[in-house]
């Protein structure tokens, strides 16, 4: 534009005709001038009252006036001879106007005025006084290119100016320092705020004008968005996260010569998040155009990994949990991109597995199941079903952890048991394997043979190797152990120490380390099964020369024998033998009768009597 030159300031005329004034617009300080007042008056002998502002704030003769406040005034001179005569100053705000300067490549810039409270612009690229260009208003304003000579750092003002005003109104200034290149800039961050908005963080240099261009997905034409100046961040909207990504470059403008330096590319993720059994699928979808490293992926806002891959299955996760993730991309010159956060309820539909291996322990009146967990899967409701006398499974009762006791058990019910949960996944595990306790009975023979028989063990999957029978005493130590494959023992083994013994059935399981069953306790009290001669003969040969009672577990007894008329003729508590003599002589052969009182080490007592010959030779 060529420079436009400032006029000088002409008289402007009152309503009247009577007096002039120099300015009667301008910004505020403005000082004005009354100028060709009627000749022969406004002397000291015959003076004029001036009120200037028209508030009959009167002075007297007073020629020169400053308005230091905007407004509208009236201005009055009243004449002692002819009357009073006015004329309207107008004082505006005295605002410096906004202007932006660009730099240029070869210490060059131009000056764009993006103020409209004026008419005209003064420019002086140097503020040496002397303006290169008066611009008239026009949106966005933009002066030809200025080289400054030399190079280096200057101030710039411009100010405004109204047409038929003061050329008084106040410069804006502002230093600038001339570039021989323009800085690339740099996009630091890219932030997804929600799904139609992110915010981009940059370092800009003063006096450099930007524009910022966009790309959609994986095109690689980039479209002008926005120019940019004097800010180093900024929010784009509208935007369509969820389904598209886009890039950002940011060009520093050379307005001189229409050329741009452009910054690094940065680009929005496109993130789904989809929840499946066992796993949540993280992927993320972004462009190529910039130069990625890594992407580090957040799970609640807790740094998670680092990886080269654009997909990630975590299956570290546990169901029913709400998991969130981001995922920040980057890039080779240090710029970083955030995600959306994209959250998911994680779920499993995995079967989980069955209790196969339960032992059953029996207990007088009770017995205790225990049985083999996967740790895979934590059950939150664990339920025990019961059948009897082989019938059908039914529910029994609910527990917690992994064992069970039945207080309601006994051998002649003869339950069975199925053990069934259901995981915190809400999946439910598939019928246990049926569990039944060994029962264990026998029977004792007059003669102390002992037959046990035991009902085969059901509860573990591989199933029983064999059987340990193990018999206790009276005490509870045990005194034999017998391994079997079958379920039938017979014990006729002579123990003339025991005669209390106790059973139990320990089955062996193919698996070493499945939970341990045992059977019940069954207990015997043997028979203390008497031995007596029933003659004897006194004669000195050492052969059945005494006669006495004999048996099995006796722990006293006490003998008595009488003649056939019944009279006692000997007794004894020690278990003696009755050596055929009476009152120290020897009893005449006859038959006599004995009777003996016993008690056993069980604690039995009884009694028995019988007849024994006496025999002499």
């Amino acid at each position: 534009m060529a420079l436009t030159s400032i006029a000088a300031a002409q008289p402007y005329v009152s309503r009247l005709g009577r007096f002039q004034v120099d300015q009667k617009k301008g910004c505020a300080p403005l000082t004005i001038n009354l100028t060709n007042l009627l000749a022969g008056d406004c002397t000291p002998g015959k003076p004029c009252v001036m009120d200037y502002e028209g508030n009959n704030n009167q002075q007297q003769n007073v020629f020169t006036y400053t308005y230091t406040k905007p407004g509208t005034y009236k201005l009055t001179v009243l004449y002692q001879s002819i009357g009073a005569d006015d004329i309207t100053i107008t004082v505006d705000q005295n605002t410096p106007p906004n202007f932006e300067i660009y730099a240029c490549a070869g210490a060059m810039a131009t000056i764009k005025v993006t103020d409209n409270a004026y008419d005209q612009y003064v420019i002086d690229f140097n503020n040496d006084g002397t303006p290169e260009y008066i611009l008239p208003f026009s949106n966005n304003i933009l002066t030809p290119s200025h080289s400054y000579t030399p190079a280096g750092t200057y101030t710039t003002s411009v100010r405004g100016r109204r047409l038929g005003s003061a050329d008084n109104c106040t410069p804006k200034t502002q230093p600038f320092t001339t570039m021989a290149s323009l800085p690339i800039p740099k996009i630091n961050t890219l932030t997804s705020v929600d799904a139609a908005n992110v915010k981009l963080d940059f370092t800009i240099s003063a006096n450099v004008l930007y524009r910022l261009e966009i790309a959609t997905n994986s095109s690689s034409s980039f479209q002008l968005y926005q120019t940019l100046y004097g800010v180093n961040t900024l929010n784009i909207a509208n935007l369509k996260l969820d389904d598209n990504y886009y890039c950002f470059r940011l060009g520093a403008f050379d307005p001189c010569n229409n050329n741009s330096t452009y910054s690094n590319t940065i680009c929005t993720n496109k993130l789904t998040v989809t929840a499946q059994s066992d796993v949540n699928q993280v992927v993320s979808q972004t462009s190529a155009l910039g130069t990625v490293i890594s992407f580090s992926i957040l799970r609640n806002q807790n740094n998670y990994l680092t990886t080269p891959s654009t997909t990630l299955n975590d299956t570290d996760i546990t169901c029913k949990l709400k998991y969130c993730y981001q995922v920040i991309t980057n890039y080779n010159n240090g710029s970083k991109s955030t995600s959306l956060e994209k959250c998911v309820t994680s779920f499993s539909n995995k079967i989980p597995t069955a209790i196969s291996d339960v032992g059953a322990v029996v207990s007088p009146g009770s017995v205790q199941l225990n049985w083999v967990q996967d740790p895979k899967f934590t059950p939150v409701n664990t339920q025990v079903l019961r059948s009897s006398n082989g019938g059908n499974l039914g529910f029994y009762q609910s527990t917690t952890g992994t064992t069970f006791t039945d207080d309601q058990y006994n051998e002649g019910g003869k339950y069975c048991y199925q053990i069934n949960y259901q995981d915190k996944c809400d999946n439910f595990s598939p019928p246990g394997t049926v569990t039944c306790p060994t029962r264990l009975e026998g029977t004792l023979e007059p003669s102390n043979v002992i037959t046990l028989k035991w009902s085969a063990y059901k509860g573990w999957q591989s199933g029983v190797k064999n059987y340990l029978v193990q018999k206790y005493s009276l005490s509870g130590s045990l005194i034999k152990s017998f391994t079997v494959t079958d379920t039938t023992l017979i014990d006729d083994q002579p123990d003339p120490q025991n005669q209390l013994v106790r059973y139990t059935i320990k089955p062996i399981p193919v698996t070493p380390n499945a939970p341990a069953a045992l059977s019940n306790l069954i207990e015997f009290i043997k028979n203390a099964n008497l031995y007596y001669p029933t003659a004897f003969t006194p004669n000195g040969d050492n052969l059945n020369d005494g006669f006495t009672v004999a048996g099995q577990f006796i722990a006293r007894m006490n003998l008595k024998i009488f003649d056939r008329w019944g009279s006692l003729i000997f007794t004894t508590e020690k278990n003696e033998m009755w050596d055929g003599t009476t009152s120290g002589r020897p009893a005449p052969a006859s038959s006599y009768v004995w009777k003996v009182e016993i008690t056993d080490l069980a604690g039995r007592t009884y009694s028995k009597e019988g007849m024994v010959a006496l025999i002499r030779k």
